[in-house]
Order: structure tokens, then sequence, then C-alpha cells
């Protein structure tokens, strides 16, 4: 029996599986690869000259990321990634996405629509700041943004750490009703952030690979773009070339400006002390990251944009800080995080209760909640208790 299920083939639609392959970012040759075929075998499935067997279609499903049923379907469903390229490494063209941030969009796209699936769904309610981001100074719109959300200067400077910063923010931001996932092995190369502007429940997708600091930044540059009501991709990159460049270029303004408010900064005793100072000591530019839990760069481009330091010397210690980090890219995370702990890390607390209220009230079942979470059901005790903790 388990020879001749081996041999039975799979009378899915060729059209469907040249579509899953093209939607998950491969090309034929590198396809075949990971599906472990001869290229001309995928041809021949895509063309309908034969069929897959039952395991390669589990094969198909694993690589391009797709449930077994899809490819029964009559045609490709009308799916597309609709990313918008609003940042661009000088000289270059906006590149094809890879296949891993192919499919941590289309995660972060799901799992939004997940929620919204569930009966009484119409009770999530997002309340961005009502300003019209576009039309205001960065400094007034963050002190908008910090009133609106809840996070007061004190209560930041107690942090010390971009860790502990980072879930703060990102908790605030999920209580006024933005979802905020993170991707798992995406090169922060291809992409620090991802919005989804919707009026209800608008979803942020920052890449876990980026430092904490790194991703508080681009947590709030995204909220902008949602104020903004425009969502889309934000690549790596200083210098921006393509449409939206004005956007770009305010985003970042009113995300500094809210981490770290012009008067808090001016007042502090160091800075008053160098006030006319063009380079600044290292020490000191830590000493201030650590007061606000942020980057030492976000720190520099503050004193920049507020004249205590040159342009030159933020720019000259940026690729400073670039090689320090290069540097560091192997070191690794230092140590094992439990399988329930990931996985509320990349969903963040918004999408896990809502899931988790609905299966209290009989809406999914067991597996299907398995398969929403991403998790098998013996962690789901202890996820259950670090997402109400």
């Amino acid at each position: 029996m388990p020879a001749a299920n081996h041999r039975q083939r799979a009378l899915v639609t060729p059209e469907v599986l040249a579509w899953a392959r093209r939607e998950a970012g491969f090309d034929p040759g590198i396809a075949a690869h990971k599906l472990a075929v001869n290229p001309d075998r995928l041809a021949r499935w895509e063309s309908g000259e034969d069929r897959p067997t039952i395991p390669q279609l589990m094969k198909l499903s694993e690589v391009y990321k797709r449930n077994p049923a899809v490819f029964y379907l009559p045609e490709p469903p009308r799916e597309e990634l609709a990313v918008r390229d609003f940042r661009r490494l000088p000289g270059t063209d906006a590149a094809e996405l890879s296949p891993g941030l192919r499919y941590e969009i289309r995660l972060a796209t799901t799992r939004r629509a997940v929620l919204l699936s569930f009966p009484g769904s119409e009770a999530f309610e997002t309340r961005l700041p009502q300003l019209r981001v576009d039309r205001a100074e960065p400094e007034s719109a963050a002190i908008a943004i910090r009133e609106h959300i809840g996070i007061g200067i004190a209560e930041q400077k107690a942090w010390r750490r971009p860790d502990i910063g980072f879930r703060h923010w990102r908790e605030a931001l999920e209580r006024i009703g933005v979802l905020v996932f993170q991707t798992t092995r995406v090169e922060v190369s291809e992409m620090r952030g991802f919005s989804l502007a919707e009026p209800i429940l608008p979803a942020i997708l920052l890449n876990g690979a980026d430092a904490h600091a790194g991703r508080t930044f681009s947590l709030l540059h995204e909220l902008c773009h949602l104020m903004l009501r425009e969502g889309g991709l934000c690549l790596p990159g200083d210098d921006r070339r393509a449409a939206g460049a004005d956007h770009e270029v305010l985003c970042n303004r009113i995300a500094g400006a809210t981490l770290v408010p012009a008067e808090s900064l001016l007042a502090e005793p160091i800075v008053r002390q160098e006030a006319a100072s063009q380079d600044w000591a290292d020490e000191d530019t830590a000493a201030l990251a650590r007061e606000y839990a942020v980057s030492r760069e976000a720190i520099l481009r503050r004193l920049s944009i507020l004249g205590r330091t040159t342009e030159r010397f933020y720019r000259e210690k940026r690729r400073q800080f670039a090689a320090e980090a290069t540097a560091r890219a192997g070191d690794g995370d230092g140590g094992f995080v439990p399988p329930f702990r990931r996985a509320l890390n990349r969903m963040g607390r918004l999408y896990a209760k809502g899931v988790l209220e609905a299966f209290y009230e009989g809406r999914p079942s067991a597996s299907d909640l398995s398969r929403h979470l991403g998790l098998k059901l013996n962690h789901l005790p202890e996820f259950e208790a670090a997402v109400f903790s």
C-alpha cells in the first residue's frame, strides 16, 4: 500500500503549479533544485504532460509555502503582492523580492485577514492619530504621536536598553489597533519595514534580523506611512530616488523626533555643555543613546538636524556604525528561544489575543488554531501564559 500511494498521481492544475512557483519568487531552475527533481520534470508538471506524486505535492506545498488544496483549484486565485517601493539604494533599480520576503508579506496579509474573518471582527478598532502628517512640522507631529500612544519621556528614560524600548513601543502601537509582525530569515539589506495601510487593523511588518533600535525606528517610520494612508515596502538606504521620496524624508524626520524629542535632547546636560560642538565623543553619544534606548546613529541624526553637529560628522560616524554592525553580524543572538516565545515575537500580542479569544468562543478548531499561530498545540499553555502576562 505505501508503494502504491507513493506512485499515486496528484490531479493538480498545471497552471496553478506554475503560478505558485512564480508567486513564491522562484525561477524554474531554482525551484527544481529545491524540489529535488529534474528541471524537465518540473516543466512537464507545469505543462500538464505529467503529474507529481502525492509526496511530491507535499514537497511543492512546503517549498512554495502553500496549502496543498490550492494546487487543486481550477485556475490560479486572484492574488498579488501589491508592494510599492518607497526607497531604493542610489544607482539601483527596484529588485525582485526574494522568496523569503514574498512569503513574509503574504503571511502578514493572511494573518490580518484571519482576524477579520472571525465573527465579531467589527469590534476591532484602530485609532491612528488624527493628524495631517504631510502638513505638520516633524516636532509637533512627534509630540502629537507620543501623546496619542501614551509614552512619556520619564517612562522612556527608565528603559535604558533598545530591546526593552522596542517592546514598549510595539505594545503601544498594538494598543491603538496596529498589528505589528516580524519576519524571520529576511536579509536586512533587502528590507527594513513594510506596511499595509488599511482603515481597520493596519499592519506593520518589521525585519526580525534588524537590531532592536533599528526595528523601533522602522516601526515609527511605518506608523507615519499609515497616518499618510499609504503602505508599501521600505528598503535600506538613506539617499532616496524613488517616487514618494519626500514622504520618506518626512517619515524619517517624524520617527526621529518621536524617539528623541528636541526639547528633551537640547535640555540634556551633555548637549547644553557641548552646545557649540561639531564633533562628538563616542562615549557621549553612547550615553545619550542609553538615555533614550535608541541607537547612536539616531542620536547623531537628531543632533545634526538640531544644529549641534555637522552633516559631514554624522555621515562619517554613520559609516563607522555600519562597519561595526557588519563585524558583529555573525555573533548570533546569544541563546535558544523557546518555540512559544519565538512564535509570539513574530506575530505580536494583538494578533495572538485575537486568535486565542476566537478559539475560546469556539470559532477556529484546535487544528486551525495551531495553523493560525504556527505553533504545535503542546506549546499552547506556555504561549497563552506569555500572551496574557
